[in-house]
C-alpha cells in the first residue's frame, strides 16, 4: 500500500502539468482580430494558428492563437486554413500583452467556421 501511495505522489506533478488552464488569458475582454494566416498547425494537444495582423499604425504584428485539439475541431483538416487565407479570429488575449490568443471563434475567407462547444462565438 505504501508503495502505491509513493508512486501516486511521484506522478502528481506530471498530472498537474498535463493540461493547463486558461488563467494566462484575460477572459473578461474578448478581442476580435482580422489578419492573414501564415501557418496552421493541426496537431495535438492543441491546434495552433500563426497569423499576421496590421495594427492601427499599419505595422504588421505576428500573432499566435491556440485552439482545441483536432478531435474537437469536427470537420476540420490540415488544409482548412492555409497561408494567405484572410481570417477573423475572436478570443481572449494573453494577460502578459503578448500577441497570443485563446481562439474561441474563427472564420476564414473560405467560409470555414470554428465552433467551440457547438456555438459560433464570433460576435456579429
Amino acid at each position: 500500500m505504501t508503495n502505491r501511495i509513493g508512486i501516486a505522489l511521484l506522478l502528481l506533478p506530471a498530472f498537474a502539468v498535463a493540461h493547463h488552464g486558461y488563467a494566462e488569458f484575460d477572459q473578461k475582454t474578448r478581442v476580435v482580430l482580422q489578419g492573414n494566416v501564415t501557418e496552421f498547425h493541426y496537431t495535438n494537444p492543441h491546434c495552433i494558428l500563426d497569423f499576421e495582423v496590421k495594427n492601427d499604425k499599419g505595422q504588421i504584428e505576428n500573432w499566435q492563437g491556440e485552439m482545441s485539439n483536432p478531435l474537437h475541431l469536427k470537420g476540420w483538416t490540415r488544409t482548412s486554413l492555409e497561408a494567405g487565407d484572410s481570417i477573423t479570429a475572436s478570443g481572449y488575449r494573453a494577460k502578459s500583452g503578448a500577441f497570443y490568443l485563446w481562439i474561441t471563434g474563427l472564420k476564414s475567407s473560405k467560409g470555414v467556421e470554428l465552433k467551440t462547444n457547438g456555438e459560433n462565438l464570433i460576435p456579429r
